[in-house]
């Protein structure tokens, strides 16, 4: 078949057949981490994503192009996972702009969106680095412009010049990447892009019809419920102290010749502000998110459907959760727990981390959310905007704590707005240092400078095993070895824990350094790790140590040297 034209279903199946095309080859594509570390997971995060997309875009109430596109772009945004799917979500998000108002596309305009995802994604990153999947992308969209110039061309042949172009492009990344060539590796998430590619074109040439893919989330059937009896007109409807109503959350696709998202927004948030409190209004990609705790959700969802179709409903009954929370104080003999503070306080924290006794530590600190993950799991854009919706503060400073979730954050901040400042913190160590700067007498610009500032004093160190073969720079490493790794380098490698992590140490120890904290993880007793760093002592005797038990997965000790 030649497919003169792109339809919705047709571009649905195409999306199915390249998202399971990912999800049969990301153990492949994980295994492309340049560094022999066991947390390689940009297969596992571009395929989550992608999920999250495939589950928004199947819920799409209109099967044209646009509507399609729109559903499978606002699905990626939310639930991007790492660097590699939040740069997904800005290729698909740049790809369904261009093909907004049209029903169908032809060849040209199909390579068009190829072309206007890249200047998307391209924005999205601060710093774009080639020889990763943005020049795979970049290049493959390239030629599929040239190939939408033939006047024979069609949505087939325009999707094989684009694949054809993207394998090459994955080939050359080496040469691009010094640090790919080095672990004779090419990029994973050029690799996962070209999975999905030669998904689309399977779907295209008849080769392979996608199976349905699982829902995480159920559509809501069914009348819209009315909750509690309608309001008189001489009664505010609002959340007062003595009841705590109804959490009540949904989306609303919005119609395409309604306003811009900005107005929309506004308008959603002043239809309904008089309705409840804890009210979050937040305009994406044509569809508005909105969170309110309100007495009568009736009227809520029939203020908001004027705007649009309603999807996503999620109404839970927070005075029977609080008498709940309230009996189980009173059995346990233990005094209620204050449900809500009286005093919105300016500042809240969000921070990334793995491992319990990690989790503990920030909480300890002054944390208010700790979202769990990290190395091993990275949280999506969505799981970062709800964290920041659960704390009740004015600003609320998030703490990726890792590189790979960067990015997600800052498309949080994308969506909510200026209420989350990003602190770009790399490491958990960082992260702490973060924590620890906040001063809430000063200024959120004061705050963020402070926080970043002390943060990059950090250094910091990671010791883990590797999990095959390679060679970097001069290291020959074998499967099983330990490796100490400091700001993305292999710096020391080992067949002994202990041997191995002094050496990482040896090289992060100066004279002016001063504390050294040890975070042991899952896999280091407390007997061994006090041993360890009793003959550290010996050996950095001008430097004070602390021993914290972290609980991470598959890292051994991270090290804060300050």
């Amino acid at each position: 078949m030649t497919h003169k034209f792109l339809d919705g279903p047709l571009f649905v199946q195409m999306v199915l057949s390249g998202h399971q095309n990912l999800e049969t080859n990301k153990q492949k594509v994980n295994a492309l981490n340049v560094f022999p570390v066991p947390d390689g997971d940009t297969g596992t995060n571009m395929s989550m994503s992608l999920t999250s997309g495939v589950a928004e875009m199947r819920r799409a109430a209109s099967r044209s192009l646009d509507k399609v596109t729109e559903s499978l772009a606002a699905g990626l945004l939310m639930g991007a996972r790492g660097n590699s799917g939040v740069i997904l979500s800005q290729l698909f998000r740049g790809f369904a702009k261009a093909v907004s108002h049209h029903q169908q596309a032809d060849a040209k305009l199909f390579a068009e969106c190829f072309q206007n995802g890249v200047t998307t994604a391209y924005k999205a990153v601060v710093k774009p680095v080639e020889g990763t999947i943005l020049t795979v992308a970049k290049d493959a969209a390239k030629a599929a412009l040239q190939a939408a110039k033939s006047a024979q061309a069609s949505i087939r042949s325009v999707m094989e010049a684009i694949l054809a172009e993207a394998e090459r492009s994955l080939q050359r990344t080496p040469d691009l990447l010094p640090v790919l060539k080095q672990a004779k590796v090419v990029d994973s998430g050029g690799q996962g892009l070209v999975a999905i590619y030669q998904g689309f074109l399977a779907a295209l040439t008849g080769e392979r019809v996608a199976e349905p893919v699982d829902l995480p989330y159920q559509e809501w059937v069914g009348p819209i419920p009315h909750g509690m009896p309608a309001a008189k007109s001489d009664q505010n409807p609002a959340v007062t102290e003595q009841e705590f109503g109804y959490c009540t959350e949904f989306i609303i696709r919005l119609d395409r010749q309604s306003q811009d998202e900005t107005e929309m927004e506004n308008r959603v948030r002043n239809a309904l502000m008089n309705l409840g409190d804890s009210m979050l209004v937040v305009a994406a990609d044509q569809l508005v998110k909105v969170h309110i705790h309100a007495l009568h959700p009736g009227l809520v969802l029939e203020e908001a459907i004027q705007f649009g179709s309603l999807t996503r409903i999620k109404i839970d009954n927070m005075t029977e959760q609080h008498h709940n929370l309230k009996n189980d104080y009173e059995d346990t003999g233990e005094p209620a727990a204050p449900v809500r503070s009286q005093i919105r306080p300016p500042y809240a924290i969000v921070a990334v981390a793995a491992g319990e006794g990690l989790v503990d530590i920030f909480e300890s600190i002054g944390v208010n959310k700790v979202i769990e993950g990290g190395q091993t799991m990275n949280p999506s854009t969505e799981d970062i905007v709800n964290a920041v919706k659960s704390v009740d503060a004015d600003h609320v400073f998030v703490l990726p704590n890792n590189s790979n979730i960067v990015l997600a954050a800052q498309q949080a901040k994308e969506i909510i707005g200026d209420r989350i400042e990003v602190i770009p913190t790399k490491s958990i160590p960082q992260g702490i240092a973060a924590v620890l700067a906040l001063k809430p007498e000063q200024t959120v610009a004061e705050n963020a400078r402070r926080m970043q500032d002390v943060a990059q004093k950090i250094k910091t160190g990671q010791v883990t095993r590797a999990v095959r073969n390679s060679h970097y720079q001069d290291f020959d490493i074998k499967e099983g070895d330990y490796l100490g790794l400091s700001d993305s380098q292999v710096i020391a490698v080992g067949a002994d824990l202990d041997s191995t992590a002094k050496s990482l140490l040896e090289k992060l120890v100066d004279a002016d350094s001063e504390i050294v904290a040890v975070f042991y993880g899952a896999d280091v007793s407390e007997e061994q790790a006090e041993r360890f760093v009793d003959s550290l002592m010996e050996q950095f005797s001008h430097c004070e140590f602390e021993l914290h038990y972290g609980g991470q997965p598959l890292y051994e000790y991270l090290f804060s040297v300050e």
